[in-house]
């Protein structure tokens, strides 16, 4: 059985905090294929994305930031991430300085946040854009991996990014926090 069917069947609380959720995690009440993230204190169901351009933009990426950075910059790939007690996200990357365990990251400590998108866009763009601003979260780009583009969400005030740009498959993109991190999109293999 599902966390989902868990939920709905009431053998787990509607509204959790993070600390509930590990624990949770930890006595086997979720199932580790289980996809979700904790928003507001609600579990969020995440589609399973495994389909084709999802999985290969991530897969191009997570290459091109591995040459890319250095020993000093740990890559976290779909880690869980606690903005608050109400609020646990699984970014599809996530880049922060090494040392730091996932479960210890925040929003500011995150030098890049990654979502790719293939039927997401509209979720990365609406909910969590604000929801990353929210929690301090310097650089976030949204990856659409259908159209091939990045939306890179920069400068976040009061839950807003003040700087939203889009860039094209051939536009360089330089991340904000990590010198020397640029990505093209048509320059991934």
């Amino acid at each position: 059985m599902t966390v989902f069917q868990n939920v709905r069947r009431g053998l787990i609380p509607a509204r959790l905090t993070v600390d509930e959720v590990y624990a949770l995690t930890e006595a086997g009440a979720f199932d580790q294929d289980d996809k979700f993230e904790l928003i507001d204190g609600e579990i969020v169901p995440m589609a399973a994305a495994k389909a084709s351009p999802h999985e290969m933009m991530k897969s191009q990426l997570i290459r091109a930031l591995i040459l890319a950075t250095g020993p000093e910059t740990r890559l976290f790939v779909e880690a869980s991430i606690t903005l608050s007690q109400d609020y646990l996200v699984e970014p599809d990357l996530a880049l922060c300085p090494d040392g730091l365990q996932s479960r210890a990251v925040r929003g500011p400590d995150l030098l890049l946040a990654i979502e790719v998108a293939s039927s997401s866009i509209s979720y990365d763009l609406r909910v969590k854009a604000p929801l990353y601003a929210g929690f301090g979260i310097r650089d976030y780009w949204v990856v659409d991996a259908v159209r091939r583009t990045i939306r890179v969400h920069r400068d976040p005030v009061d839950g807003i990014y003040r700087d939203v740009e889009e860039y094209e498959a051939h536009d360089p993109v330089a991340a904000l926090l990590l010198p020397g991190v640029t990505i093209r999109l048509d320059m991934l293999d």
